[in-house]
């Protein structure tokens, strides 16, 4: 994260308005499926489509997926402070950010993030933060899951040991909202009942468990 970077007053104006939930996970745990099931299910639910200069991947659409910006572009916004905040990929230096425009002022803003940014999010004065965290059921379907994303072997690498953050950062933070992405109809509905802020039907006690277990896995790999 740019520590540094420091979103203008007009941006800070904003934000007291808007409901924002960030999503977090490790890698393929299944945080923007997810998130999407449920947006479709529920109307006040709304994704933030995020900037990056990155360039967009095979099927990626601008304004849908990402809004697929340069570098220039995107530095010149930083300068004037007109993101929410920013984000420089420790794996590739590509630059991350999210803009005031792109939360929804009614209902409820969604957005994966990575733990490493959960701190900066909740120092804004946004109306409402919460945190959900998506676990894989177990170490095995996580696997699975990883396999079939096809990682090359230095991004995988990068992507688990950000993923070992992410499970620390989960299991020591008491503000953390468990969802386990198992059966997908019952995950989305766990998902849109904590979104909401009402109560999830997730055990929030044998979630911490499981994320303590796939840490342990994690680290004897």
């Amino acid at each position: 994260m740019e520590t540094s970077y420091q979103p203008n007053e007009a941006v800070l104006a904003k934000l007291p308005q808007v409901t924002f939930v960030a999503v977090v996970g490790p890698t393929a745990a299944g945080k923007t499926t997810l998130m999407n099931a449920a947006a479709a299910r529920c109307p006040a639910l709304h994704p933030v489509v995020s900037t990056t200069t990155r360039a967009p991947r095979e099927g990626e659409r601008d304004g849908e997926d990402f809004h697929f910006r340069t570098r220039e572009e995107m530095e010149q916004r930083t300068a004037a402070g007109e993101y929410v905040v920013l984000v420089s990929a420790a794996s590739n230096g590509e630059l991350y950010a999210s803009a005031a425009e792109d939360y929804a002022a009614e209902g409820i803003s969604l957005m994966p993030v990575m733990a490493d940014v959960v701190p900066a999010f909740r120092k804004l004065p946004f109306k409402v933060v919460r945190t959900i965290f998506i676990l894989p059921p177990s170490w095995d379907e996580w696997q699975k899951r990883i396999e079939q994303h096809g990682f090359a072997p230095e991004v995988l690498e990068k992507r688990m040991q950000e993923a070992g953050r992410s499970l620390r950062f989960a299991i020591d933070d008491q503000n953390i909202i468990f969802v386990i992405n198992d059966d997908l109809a019952q995950s989305t509905l766990d998902f849109t009942q904590a979104a909401l802020g009402a109560e999830s039907y997730t055990n929030q006690y044998t979630s911490r468990d499981l994320a303590a277990q796939l840490l342990k896995e994690l680290q004897n790999r």
